[in-house]
């Protein structure tokens, strides 16, 4: 039913989308939305953002484990990243262009946050740079943001390759995060 309800939020958008349109979407009787999505609108769409949030969260933090160094972690990380954005575009459509003003703002900032946050711990961990302040956490902040940047480039009809997207994200980034190690 989430699936259903990103297809037809991103679609629609949070406005005009109906619980009508979502229950056929899924195939299910309206009852059933209200009864499995929260009991409105505003809570299905609200269990949407946290489960695309997650999905990204997971998605990075799970592919930036054990490698073969710094760069090659990140690297597998951002692919990550993009593989998720470009596997599910609706989902990047909820989070990142339905629900990033209004009343659901304070969810996708809280979200955003959790995803910079993690970015951070990574960081500080892999290339030995401070965990807060001055150290990770802004350059976490500039990381993401220029991968959601691309992903939006992508969306609007570039490249669909994780690969090609990781690939000039590091080669503009990498440099700059090498210096940062010193």
């Amino acid at each position: 039913m989430l699936d259903a309800a990103v297809r037809v939020f991103s679609r629609t958008g949070f406005h005009d989308a109906s619980m009508d349109a979502v229950a056929t979407e899924a195939g299910v009787s309206k009852p059933m939305v209200y009864t499995h999505g929260g009991g409105s609108k505003d809570e299905l769409l609200r269990r949407c953002i946290r489960r695309e949030a997650a999905r990204l969260l997971d998605s990075v933090s799970g592919a930036a484990g054990p490698a073969a160094g710094a760069e090659q972690r990140l690297r597998h990380g951002v692919r990550a990243f993009f593989r998720t954005v470009t596997t599910h575009r609706d989902g990047w459509s909820v989070l990142y262009r339905q629900a990033r003003t209004g009343a659901f703002a304070d969810e996708v900032h809280e979200a955003r946050s959790r995803i910079v946050d993690r970015v951070a711990e990574l960081l500080a961990a892999e290339l030995g740079v401070p965990g807060t302040g001055a150290g990770a956490t802004p350059v976490a902040a500039a990381l993401v943001g220029a991968a959601e940047g691309l992903a939006d480039w992508s969306a609007a009809g570039g490249t669909d390759d994780p690969d090609e997207l990781a690939d000039l994200l590091l080669a503009l980034l990498w440099p700059g995060l090498e210096r940062l190690r010193g």
